[in-house]
């Protein structure tokens, strides 16, 4: 009796034990499950957005980050925009601080080093180069440095525009002050960007507009600066980025796949230019360009231009 009660509770404790461990399988496969979910939802990356040229309207800062809202809700997985000058972005990385992504405009200098993956840059959005004049019958064939006003810019290579459509030493001012010296009558032609035409539509002022196909370094680019899980995550932020590239019309600026206007804004797309900037450069590599524009020196400067 007792061998035989031996034999039943053993029976018994290993058909529990079966069960346990039947139970136990897919329940800890949940769990893992959830909490690799759970690692997803938790990973924040850093963006940073450098705006080196003017924009049409809007921040491209609060645009990336509806972006990103809008990608957290789909994946889980969370990206903070911050706004940064080209200056504290290089100060910021020389002193070890690094976002995991970095949004910036063509020609910038002293970011390349750090950026990783096999395709170094996206281009997310574009601006571009024009003559404008509040003479509708304007024919722009009269253009010198006497009758023409630059927009300065900010971090953009417009010195190089000016050289390449021949009003090398034309006024320049700041971008609102050109605009203005436009409107006064100051001058017949303002050599400018998306953004004046924005300017020039918000005032109600009728205007011409002359495409600028020399040149063009208004691109803004987007890199990957981290490595690992966060790369990955990073990518499918930059993906997601592109595959809404119909909606920079909210910013003004244009979508080098994909036609967005149809007011004086489709004038300036779907354009082919002689020579562009599109890539993040060295610091080396800038001071060959501006000693390149300073010594007028046209065969050196598409050179250096890719």
């Amino acid at each position: 009796m007792q061998k035989f009660n031996r034999a039943k509770i053993s029976k018994i404790l290993i058909f529990a034990l079966c069960l346990a461990i039947i139970i136990a399988v897919p329940i800890m496969a949940v769990l893992q499950k959830r909490e690799a979910k759970a690692d997803e939802e938790m990973t924040v990356l850093s963006l940073w957005q450098i705006d080196s040229f003017e924009g049409g309207r809007g921040s491209r800062a609060s645009y990336l980050q509806n972006i990103a809202d809008e990608f957290s809700k789909k994946t889980g997985c969370y990206v903070i925009v911050t706004a940064i000058s080209a200056e504290s972005a290089r100060n910021n990385l020389n002193n070890g601080a690094q976002p995991d992504l970095i949004s910036y405009g063509a020609g910038i200098y002293g970011i390349e080093n750090y950026i990783k993956g096999k395709t170094p840059y996206f281009t997310w959005c574009n601006g571009g180069y024009c003559f404008l004049s509040l003479d509708t019958s304007a024919n722009f064939e009269d253009i010198t440095a006497e009758n023409a006003v630059i927009n300065g810019g900010v971090d953009n290579y417009v010195d190089a525009v000016a050289l390449l459509c021949g009003i090398n030493g034309a006024v320049k001012e700041k971008p609102t002050g050109a605009y203005v010296s436009l409107i006064n009558g100051k001058y017949k032609y303002l050599l400018g960007t998306q953004r004046d035409i924005y300017r020039l539509k918000t005032r109600g002022a009728e205007f011409s507009v002359k495409p600028i196909t020399q040149f063009n370094d208004l691109y803004q680019n987007i890199s990957i600066t981290c490595e690992g899980k966060k790369a990955t995550i990073a990518q499918q932020y930059i993906k997601f980025l592109l595959e809404n590239s119909d909606k920079v019309a909210k910013l003004g600026l244009m979508s080098e796949s994909k036609s967005l206007y149809d007011d004086e804004m489709r004038l300036m797309e779907g354009l082919t230019y002689e020579t562009r900037l599109i890539s993040p450069i060295s610091q080396n590599t800038k001071s060959e360009i501006d000693s390149a524009i300073i010594n007028c020196d046209i065969k050196k400067l598409k050179n250096l231009l890719n």
